[in-house]
């Protein structure tokens, strides 16, 4: 162990120490489990250390994480440990993913779902397992797919596209991979953040030059990776894709004779002077392949050594692929040049090492090079090129099928996925509908409840009225009554009394009398009284007549009557002044009645709310205009917060169907004002 290893362990057991001492607690990615695991995800990463050391601190991690208790903050910790766990090895990859898959069906999280396995499908890649890489991609795709992230779907397409490219499944992976760039042309850039567009371009592009090389459908191949290069050009992540692109049309043009123009793409990698020390295994590939075409074009000069410069330096790398077509370029300059038993030689190690690598093509292309050189063997040779071939083509077939199986259960799965929202958007849409009706019904029948309401309301404003027409005109009648009451006792009194008394007066006013002197006075003191009872008898009998004693201030005693019966409920003062112009016999009965209700809904609130000792309520006509007014110096309100309630609602209701105009003004301890206008029509 390295002493960086040593100290990091010290730390991560200081951390440990910390969670021992809050053990109790419940551990949350807020406090020291969280920091502990960060870091020993950041020290299984660091390449100070060896392989078994990362592991182990990524074993911690994994057995730190599963002491988070909140399951949405695990599955993100073992997310990224199975990430981690890629590049380590198998069985911690399939001990991490196991929980991890088991926790996120728990949860119903498909995008952690697609995520683990992705991570399965780019184990199998590595491996060369595509039949399962294939399989698990799918599956993330398909889960990718549920919760709409078109990006990771891309993506899946994409890895889709590389696999069946791989396992020759051409047509599918040209699908698959215009798929996938009808997805990234429409993706939002501002939604996905990580989405690289050019870059994810490039690679669709970039691998369909590829499949249509495979497929021999060169002019498509090299459209494909001309615009492969277009989008790298606007991409920041430039890397040896250039170089990569530019090889591989130099391989279509190779495979098309035109040598010349082969060997000026494999030149045109070579321009990036920093390709060597970038990628010396991609650089010994460039330098191989411009030895062969040169060879294949018929200029041999410096071929072999560059071919053996090339096999020396894949040979100190230990890639075997590589070494594999080095050999077999070497077989087939030496068969050339007439150094059969050489060529021999390097055909079969080339083929030896195929046989350990699965190079199913290189032992191919090994068997019929071998059958040509070893003339006593061809026909062993050749047996055994078609019994492999079969196999492959078989074997391919198989893969294809499956591929297809997959697909085809993929479909399956997204059409009874879409027949399912379809279910469940017209369960939802007739659940909406029929709550809508139910809300409808509600509303009618609620609305048939309020114009019941406001039906009895409006009749029982009408009884109102009526009643208080009736008390106007029962008013009105007294008043006739006493009026010709009054007239027929001025009548009797001036035609009947008075004229007994006149004429009583006169004749003892006649008579001789004859007596002392004061038998005398006493005479003329009677006549004299009677004639001043004549006067006061004439005067009451004319005051009766008179148009004062007749009310026209009839509604005027309605009011006050009921403005002394409020007082006294109220315990208040009041002051009530009628102006003198105000002739209530001139004033239809709907605006009295109105006027009435106000000053009575104006009372009841100042009885209710007010607290107030003095109410002054006045009446007045100006201008054609009825204007009363209602004032108290109670504990008033806030007029602009206080909510309206149903009093004040029917005061504004009244005065709108009169007409006229309603001002409320009232602060806290200040008391209230209504003022209420209303036009008087003639």
């Amino acid at each position: 162990m390295n002493k960086y290893f040593l100290y990091s362990l010290l730390i991560f057991f200081f951390f440990s120490f910390l969670l021992g001492c809050n053990k109790k607690k419940k551990l949350t990615p807020n406090n020291a489990v969280g920091d502990s695991i960060i870091f020993l995800l950041k020290e299984s990463k660091g390449k100070k250390y060896t392989l078994d050391e990362r592991i182990l601190f990524l074993d911690k991690a994994f057995e730190t994480a599963k002491q988070v208790r909140e399951d949405t903050a695990r599955i993100k910790y073992f997310r990224k440990i199975s990430l981690i766990a890629l590049s380590t090895n198998k069985t911690q990859l399939f001990k991490v993913n196991k929980e991890a898959i088991a926790l996120a069906t728990k949860l119903d999280d498909s995008l952690s779902l697609g995520d683990i396995n992705w991570n399965y499908a780019g184990y199998y890649t590595r491996k060369h397992i595509y039949d399962s890489a294939y399989y698990y991609f799918n599956k993330s795709f398909l889960q990718f797919k549920t919760v709409k992230h078109d990006y990771y779907v891309a993506q899946m397409l994409y890895n889709l596209s590389f696999i069946q490219g791989r396992t020759k499944d051409y047509t599918g992976s040209e699908i698959s991979a215009y798929e996938a760039i009808n997805m990234y042309e429409k993706l939002d850039v501002d939604i996905y953040k990580r989405f690289n567009k050019n870059q994810s371009l490039y690679n669709c592009y970039n691998h369909l030059g590829l499949v249509y090389r495979s497929l021999k459908e060169y002019d498509k191949s090299i459209i494909a990776s001309n615009k492969a290069l277009e989008y790298l050009k606007k991409s920041q992540k430039k890397n040896n894709f250039k170089e990569w692109t530019l090889g591989n049309l130099g391989l279509v043009y190779r495979d098309l004779k035109e040598y010349d123009k082969s060997i000026s793409y494999f030149e045109k990698s070579l321009e990036n002077s920093n390709l060597q020390k970038e990628n010396l295994s991609f650089y010994v590939r460039v330098i191989d392949n411009i030895a062969y075409t040169k060879f294949l074009k018929g200029d041999t000069l410096n071929v072999y050594k560059d071919l053996n410069y090339a096999l020396r330096i894949r040979d100190s790398l230990k890639n075997n692929a590589g070494i594999v077509l080095s050999k077999m370029n070497l077989a087939k300059f030496l068969a050339y040049r007439g150094d059969t038993a050489q060529a021999i030689e390097y055909a079969k190690s080339a083929r030896k090492i195929a046989f350990k690598i699965s190079g199913y093509k290189d032992r191919l292309e090994m068997l019929s090079l071998l059958s040509k050189l070893e003339k006593k063997n061809s026909v062993n040779y050749l047996n055994n090129y078609i019994r492999l071939n079969d196999s492959l083509n078989v074997e391919d077939r198989k893969t294809r099928n499956k591929f297809t199986r997959i697909r085809f259960e993929t479909d399956e799965y997204i059409e009874k996925t879409e027949i399912l929202s379809q279910q469940k958007i017209l369960i939802l849409g007739s659940s909406l509908v029929i709550l809508l009706f139910m809300l409808l019904a509600y509303l009618i029948r609620f609305q048939r409840s309020k114009n019941k309401e406001l039906l009895f309301e409006k009749e029982q404003e009408k009884s109102n009225q009526e009643i208080l027409s009736l008390m106007l005109k029962q008013q009105a009648k007294l008043e006739e009554g006493r009026f010709n009451e009054r007239n027929r006792i001025a009548a009797d009194l001036h035609d009947g009394v008075l004229g007994k008394i006149f004429g009583t007066r006169l004749g003892l006013g006649f008579l001789n009398m004859k007596g002392d002197e004061e038998t005398m006075k006493q005479h003329q003191l009677y006549i004299d009284e009677l004639q001043s009872i004549e006067k006061e008898i004439r005067t009451i009998s004319h005051e009766l007549k008179s148009e004062i004693l007749f009310s026209k201030e009839d509604f005027n005693v309605i009011i006050e009557d009921l403005i002394i019966q409020k007082a006294k409920l109220g315990n208040f003062k009041y002051e009530y002044n009628c102006d003198k112009q105000v002739d209530w016999l001139t004033i239809s009965d709907e605006v009295k009645i109105n006027y009435y209700r106000i000053i009575q809904e104006a009372l009841q609130n100042i009885i209710k709310y007010s607290n107030a000792d003095l109410t002054k309520i006045s009446v007045k006509l100006e201008n054609e205009w009825l204007t009363l007014k209602v004032e108290d110096n109670g504990i008033g309100f806030n007029s602009k917060q206080k909510k309206k309630g149903i009093g004040l609602k029917n005061m504004r209701s009244r005065v709108k169907n009169l007409g006229g105009m309603l001002n409320i003004k009232s602060e806290i301890n200040m008391g209230t004002q209504i003022l209420v206008s209303c036009e008087i029509k003639k």
